[in-house]
C-alpha cells in the first residue's frame, strides 16, 4: 500500500502478505471496535490482530498509549517537587536570622570575644583540613589553642616570659593594676565596711520647748507674771507655744536670776555632736523683740556653775516665723542644754517699749562620734 493511503486513513497497514481485500477491511474493523469501546465497553481487550489507534499530529487527540503518564501530570509532579525543596530552604533562612556572610562558629569557641578568649579546653573541634594526630594550625598573628588541662603561658596571660619583653597585643602592661578580685572570705570591701559602719552609728533627733516632752524639757527660771511687764504665755502645743521673757533693760548685762533653759537627753548618742536649730515665732515687739537674743550651750543640765561649750545669737525681729540653724555643738554624757539670756534694751529714749525675748521650740540633731 502506498504512503498516501496510510496518511489518509491514519491506520497502520498490515503485513504485505495479506491479501488486498483483507488489508482494506482491517481499518473498518478497527473503527468498529473503537466505536464499541467508546459506547461503554471500556476495558475490553481488542481482538487479536487489531492495531491500536495512532494520535493525529495535527489535532493532538487520541487515546493515550497504555502504561504512560500524561505530560500535564508529569509537569505538575515536577513543579510540586521544586516547591517542596524550596520552601524548607527559604524558611530555614528566615528562622535562623543569619545575616549575609555569617556562619556557625567552630564548636568550643565563644562568639564575639576578644582575640585569644573563648577557648574551652576539650571542646575545640578539628579544624577543616587538619590531619588527625597533628597540631592545629596557628592563625596568622594569633595563638594556637591549648590542649585540655594545659596551663596558660605567661605571654598569653599578659606577662612577658622574659623581663623587659613586650607584652602581647591586648594584654595589660606589666605593673598595671588588674581587676579587683573578690574580697577574702570573712572580709568585706572597704566601701561595704563604711556603709555598715554608717548604718551602725547612733543618732538622735529631738525637739524641746513649751508643751514638748519625750526626753526633752523646757524651764522658765525666775518667771513671774505682771501683765505686759512680766512673763507672758503665747500659743499652745509643742512647736506652737512660746514664752515671752522680759529683758534686763541693759544691752550688756544679764539678769542672772531669770533665763530660759532647753534640755535634751540624747539617748544612744553619749559622745558626739549636735546641730541646733531655733524657731522664732511671729509676734510683735512685746512678744518677739530680741535684737539680738543671746544663748549659751552646755554639755550638762546644771548650768549654774558650768562653763559653756558654745554661744550664738539670733536677731528675732528679723527672723520672725522662721527656723534658724545656729551651729553644731559638743554632746557629752548624752546631755546637751541651751540657755537664753535676758540682756537687752526694752526702752527707747524715755519711752518704755516692754520688749521681750521669745522662747519657743528648739531642735537638736545629734550623731555619735
Amino acid at each position: 500500500m502506498s504512503t498516501d493511503t496510510q496518511q489518509a486513513t491514519g491506520v497502520a497497514v498490515l503485513a504485505a502478505e495479506e491479501p488486498p481485500d483483507t488489508a482494506a477491511a482491517a481499518p473498518k474493523a478497527a473503527e468498529t471496535e473503537q466505536a464499541a469501546d467508546t459506547a461503554g465497553a471500556a476495558g475490553t481487550v481488542a481482538a487479536a490482530g487489531a492495531v491500536p489507534p495512532v494520535v493525529d499530529a495535527a489535532t493532538a487527540t487520541g487515546t493515550p498509549t497504555p502504561g504512560r503518564l500524561p505530560k500535564p501530570m508529569i509537569a505538575a509532579a515536577a513543579i510540586a517537587g521544586v516547591v517542596l525543596v524550596a520552601v524548607p530552604v527559604a524558611l530555614s533562612g528566615v528562622l535562623d536570622g543569619g545575616g549575609p556572610g555569617e556562619r556557625p562558629g567552630t564548636p568550643g569557641y565563644a562568639q564575639n570575644l576578644p582575640p585569644g578568649a573563648g577557648f574551652v579546653p576539650g571542646m575545640a573541634a578539628q579544624q577543616a583540613g587538619q590531619v588527625p594526630g597533628e597540631p592545629a594550625a596557628v592563625p596568622p598573628g594569633g595563638q594556637a589553642p591549648l590542649p585540655p588541662g594545659a596551663e596558660v603561658p605567661a605571654e598569653q596571660a599578659g606577662v612577658p616570659a622574659v623581663p623587659g619583653a613586650p607584652v602581647g597585643a591586648g594584654a595589660a602592661p606589666a605593673g598595671a593594676p588588674g581587676p579587683a578580685g573578690p574580697a577574702p572570705q570573712g572580709q568585706q570591701p572597704p566601701q561595704a565596711q563604711k556603709q555598715v559602719m554608717a548604718a551602725n552609728v547612733a543618732t538622735y533627733e529631738g525637739m524641746a520647748g513649751p508643751g514638748c516632752g519625750g526626753g526633752t524639757g523646757f524651764a522658765g527660771v525666775g518667771s513671774y507674771r505682771d501683765g505686759k511687764a512680766g512673763w507672758t504665755d503665747n500659743g499652745g502645743g509643742c512647736g506652737n507655744a512660746y514664752v515671752s521673757i522680759p529683758m534686763s533693760g541693759d544691752a550688756g548685762k544679764d539678769d542672772s536670776s531669770a533665763y530660759g533653759l532647753w534640755t535634751f537627753n540624747t539617748g544612744a548618742v553619749t559622745a558626739g555632736s549636735c546641730a541646733v536649730s531655733v524657731f522664732v515665732p511671729d509676734g510683735n515687739l512685746t512678744q518677739v523683740g530680741g535684737n539680738p537674743t543671746y544663748y549659751r550651750v552646755f554639755d550638762r543640765f546644771d548650768v549654774s556653775k558650768a562653763a559653756p561649750t558654745g554661744t550664738f545669737s539670733v536677731r528675732q525681729v528679723a527672723e520672725r516665723g522662721h527656723w534658724v540653724q545656729v551651729g553644731t555643738f559638743r554632746v557629752n554624757g548624752a546631755k546637751i542644754a541651751v540657755q537664753l539670756l535676758t540682756r537687752g534694751q526694752d526702752w527707747n529714749g524715755s519711752t518704755k517699749t516692754y520688749a521681750h525675748h521669745a522662747a519657743a521650740a528648739m531642735k537638736a540633731s545629734c550623731r555619735q562620734g
